[in-house]
C-alpha cells in the first residue's frame, strides 16, 4: 500500500499508522478518529499495453506518465483509558460497521465516498502466552515477561481508506463571510461626563439590539494629538439564492434515498454532506447575473460522509422505525437553525426534497412533528 516510515514524535497524540510517511497530512482530529489525506495513495502508467519493440512510445513522454490518486484515511486510534480487549473489539467493529453502510448506500445509489481499502489490524497476543514458571535459566524468563509485556502493550489502529471528494462542504456553501471596518477618530481632549454617559447609554441600546461580534480587531494609531481606533470583524450570513435552494433541495432527496435503503447516519450536519461539483456564483456578484443560465442547468451531487455513527439492519424484514429517520432529520433541522441564520427556506427545501426522495415521507414526518415537540418542552423544562 505505502512505503512504511517511522513514526514521527511532532504529531500530538497517539502514533499514526505503521504505514504513515511524511506525505500524509492531517486534516481534523476528534476524540474518535483522526482524519488523513494521503496524495498518493494509488499509482499506476498510462502507458497499458505499450509494445516493448516500438521506438515511438520510448519516446513519447506523455504516454509514459504516472497518475496518483489521493484517498482519505479515517484512522481510529486505540484509546488507553479502555481495557485493551474491550478497546480492540469497538475499534474494530465500529470502523466495519461504518464500511458497511457506505457499501449499502453505494448499492442504493446513495452518493457517497468508495471504500478503496480497509485495515482491521488486531492487536497480537493481547492475551499472555508465557506460559508457566517451569525450566530455564532466571534471564531468560525476565525476557519472556518482558517481551510479553510489550506484546500487551500494543494495539493498532484500525483505517478505512476511502475516495478523496474534490469539492466544499454544505456549510462553506452555505455561509458568506463579510468583512466590515469602522474606523473611530477621538482627541486627546476630555468630553463632557454629560456626553459621555449618553455615548455609553446608546452604546448599550445598539448592543441589546444587535449581536456582538465574535471576533474584532482593534487597532489605535495616534497622529498629531488624534486617535484613530479601527475596528474589523467579519460577519458571516447565510448565502440564499437558487443555487442553494437547489442544493438544500437535493441533500433532501439523498437523505430519502439512505432512508430507503434503511440506514440512519446519527450525525447529520451541513459539515458531514459534500459538494462534489460546486456551482460558485455569489450572490450579489457580477457573475451571479452571467451564470444564471448555468445555474438552471447545475445539477449538485451531494455526497454524505461520516458514517462512524450510522446504524442499519442485516435482517431486509426489520425495518427501521420511522422514529429513527424523525431524529435524523430533526438532528439535520437543529443544525441548520445553529449554523446557518435565517435558513428556514433552506430547509423547507430539504423536507420537500426528502418527500420526493423517501417512500415513507409521510409517516416520517408526522413522526418528526412529534420530535419537534419533545424538543420544545426538552428546552422550556430543561
Amino acid at each position: 500500500m505505502l512505503a512504511s516510515s517511522p513514526s514521527p514524535t511532532s504529531i500530538a497524540g497517539p502514533p499514526p499508522p505503521p504505514y504513515y510517511n511524511s506525505s500524509w497530512s492531517l486534516i481534523s482530529q476528534g476524540a474518535e478518529a483522526r482524519v488523513w489525506l494521503v496524495p498518493n495513495y494509488i499509482q499506476h502508467n498510462t502507458n497499458r499495453g505499450a509494445n516493448a519493440n516500438s521506438t515511438e512510445n520510448d519516446h513519447d513522454s506523455s504516454k509514459n506518465k504516472s497518475i496518483t490518486t489521493s484517498a482519505i484515511c479515517k484512522e481510529r486510534f486505540p484509546k488507553t483509558y479502555r481495557h485493551p480487549t474491550l478497546d480492540d473489539t469497538l475499534t474494530r467493529s465500529r470502523t466495519r460497521a461504518e464500511c458497511r453502510s457506505v457499501a449499502r448506500c453505494l448499492k442504493h445509489g446513495v452518493s457517497v465516498p468508495l471504500v478503496l481499502g480497509v485495515d482491521l489490524r488486531k492487536a497480537g497476543n493481547i492475551t499472555n502466552n508465557g506460559g508457566g514458571s517451569g525450566g530455564g535459566g532466571g534471564g531468560e524468563g525476565k525476557e519472556k515477561e518482558m517481551s510479553n509485556s510489550r506484546t500487551q502493550n500494543r494495539r493498532d489502529s484500525a483505517c478505512l481508506f476511502l475516495e478523496h471528494v474534490q469539492g466544499c462542504t454544505l456549510r462553506s456553501f452555505l455561509n458568506v463571510t463579510a468583512t466590515n471596518t469602522n474606523t473611530n477618530t477621538n482627541s486627546n481632549s476630555t468630553t463632557p461626563k454629560s456626553e459621555g454617559k449618553k455615548g455609553k447609554a446608546d452604546e448599550k441600546g445598539k448592543d441589546e439590539n444587535e449581536p456582538v461580534a465574535k471576533k474584532a480587531k482593534i487597532e489605535s494609531c495616534e497622529i498629531d494629538g488624534v486617535i484613530s481606533d479601527t475596528i474589523s470583524f467579519s460577519k458571516i450570513t447565510t448565502r440564499i439564492d437558487e443555487c442553494t435552494k437547489k442544493a438544500a433541495y437535493t441533500t433532501g432527496v439523498t437523505i430519502g434515498k439512505m432512508h430507503n435503503a434503511n440506514i440512519i447516519h446519527g450525525d447529520l450536519t451541513t459539515s458531514n454532506i459534500l459538494i462534489r461539483n460546486p456551482q460558485d456564483a455569489p450572490p450579489g456578484s457580477a457573475s451571479s447575473t452571467s451564470t444564471s443560465s448555468s445555474t438552471s442547468q447545475w445539477n449538485p451531487d451531494m455526497v454524505l460522509i461520516d458514517f462512524g455513527l450510522s446504524s442499519t439492519s442485516s435482517n431486509t424484514k426489520k425495518i427501521s422505525s420511522h422514529e429513527e429517520r424523525a431524529v435524523d432529520l430533526h438532528v439535520l433541522e437543529r443544525a441548520f437553525v445553529t449554523t446557518h441564520a435565517n435558513s428556514d427556506v433552506l430547509v423547507d427545501e430539504v423536507m420537500r426534497g426528502y418527500k420526493a426522495g423517501c417512500q415513507a415521507s409521510d409517516s416520517v414526518f408526522v413522526r418528526l412533528a412529534q420530535v419537534r415537540m419533545r424538543g420544545r418542552k426538552r428546552e422550556c423544562f430543561g
